[in-house]
């Protein structure tokens, strides 16, 4: 027997059906679509800001009234930085000695030498505090620059990391790299009115800029101090002298270290992660850091640690 043939189409009801679900479908899509396009431009927006005028020298070079840099979070920006935290780990793995000196506010960097003069013999570089005072009297302008005297930390945001490398030549130490990290305060295009702040991280080799990463963060203001962003832990052989504010960070067993935190593109601000009830941020305030007595050395640092992903260890020789 002859199977009948159907040439008969849809049914108007069948149509009707599958145009609603078309519609259903579509417009699913183009709200998705119009909702990855809205998120995507806040991890890509652009600013125009204005910083210090001494800043902007000496960062880039530039003498522009204002510059243009992403704004925070940006998946870009965090690109650059995993770039630069590569480069950081390995200019400390080949090093001789690290050493991280705090800036005041409103100081800026320009001592980035190719070589450093090599101290007399019997010179030791076994504290921050005596590369400091050794770099002063060997580099021109390095006194006016680095002029904070510290053991263990400083309330400022701002500091540059000096790398030493091997060297064959007996009168000078190779300069491997100088990390500059900074935060100002980013102004509206007039420099009248605050924005938030700017924040970058910036390698120089030879006196040339390298490599960096910036961002600004307008959830910020000068309140959210991101401080403090290096802490040195001296030997604990030291306890042998008693000094009651820096024996809580004689911890190393065998040579000095640091704990070094960078600026983290992918949060939006750099106010501390939990509620502080300071009416202005301090590092040592009760109510920041509660659960710790004020001997313990976490009470100056753990709130660092919500704040940025950028985090390091670092020893002071990590050839020793």
């Amino acid at each position: 027997m002859k199977r009948p043939s159907h040439n008969a189409g849809f049914t108007s009801a069948e149509m009707l059906v599958a145009t609603a679900l078309a519609g259903i479908v579509i417009g699913a899509a183009a709200l998705a679509y119009h909702t990855l396009l809205i998120g995507q431009r806040s991890f890509t927006e652009t600013v125009q800001v204005t910083i210090p005028a001494a800043a902007q020298n000496n960062f880039y070079g530039v003498n522009s009234a204002n510059i243009t840099s992403y704004v925070a979070p940006n998946f870009g920006c965090v690109a650059r930085a995993e770039a630069m935290r590569a480069k950081f780990t390995a200019d400390t793995l080949q090093a001789v000695g690290v050493y991280c000196l705090y800036r005041n506010t409103g100081v800026y960097n320009t001592v980035r030498p190719t070589t450093i003069p090599t101290p007399a013999v019997g010179t030791k570089l076994d504290t921050v505090e005596a590369f400091r005072t050794y770099l002063n009297t060997a580099i021109s302008g390095a006194s006016s620059i680095f002029s904070v005297n510290y053991r263990s930390y400083y309330d400022s945001p701002n500091y540059s990391i000096f790398i030493l490398g091997y060297s064959g030549d007996i009168t000078n130490i190779p300069v491997i790299a100088v990390y500059d990290v900074g935060i100002v305060t980013a102004s509206d295009s007039a420099g009248t009115t605050a924005m938030g702040q700017y924040a970058s991280v910036r390698r120089y080799v030879a006196g040339t800029l390298t490599a960096y990463y910036d961002v600004v963060y307008l959830k910020a203001n000068s309140t959210d101090q991101f401080s403090p962003p290096v802490v040195c832990f001296e030997r604990a052989a030291r306890k042998a002298v008693t000094e009651a504010a820096v024996d809580p960070f004689k911890k190393a067993g065998a040579q000095p270290f640091y704990f070094v935190w960078w600026p983290d593109p992918a949060r939006d601000s750099l106010k501390v992660p939990y509620p502080n009830t300071s009416a202005t941020f301090s590092t040592t305030s009760s109510t920041l850091n509660p659960t710790f007595s004020s001997t313990d050395p976490r009470k100056i640092y753990n709130h660092m640690g919500g704040r940025t992903s950028y985090m390091f260890t670092v020893p002071m020789f990590p050839s020793g």
